[in-house]
């Protein structure tokens, strides 16, 4: 049995449809930005036990020896500007499910009323 989709719903749906994809994206970008930051903090713990060995950065495709100090601070400064983005997207992806809700909300009220 199909549901009749009252005219003028049509735009409520794809917004709806919209608002779900944005908030796959933002999900997947997030889960992505947190897998980044255990890496980076599985990383720094390494460092940290390391003694006086020597050290190296990837830049591309080319090693690069840095100093202990050096990449610790290096490797800290990129957690806090992912970090930073994480908090962004979390802010996103709580509009976005707001948005998502009240469109979900519109669309039944439509349907609901369609089928008087």
């Amino acid at each position: 049995m199909a549901i009749e989709i009252p005219k003028g719903a049509e735009e409520e749906v794809a917004k709806l449809q919209q608002y779900q994809q944005q908030y796959q994206m933002l999900g997947m970008q997030k889960q992505n930005i947190q897998n980044q930051l255990i890496e980076m903090n599985h990383s720094l713990e390494e460092l940290k036990k390391l003694g006086e060995q020597e050290t190296y950065e990837i830049v591309g495709a080319v090693m690069i020896k840095k100093g202990k100090e050096e990449l610790i601070i290096s490797l800290s400064e990129k957690m806090q500007s992912l970090e930073l983005r994480d908090s962004v997207i979390s802010k996103q992806i709580d509009k976005i499910y707001g948005k998502m809700n009240e469109a979900q909300e519109k669309v039944m009220k439509m349907v609901k009323g369609g089928k008087k």
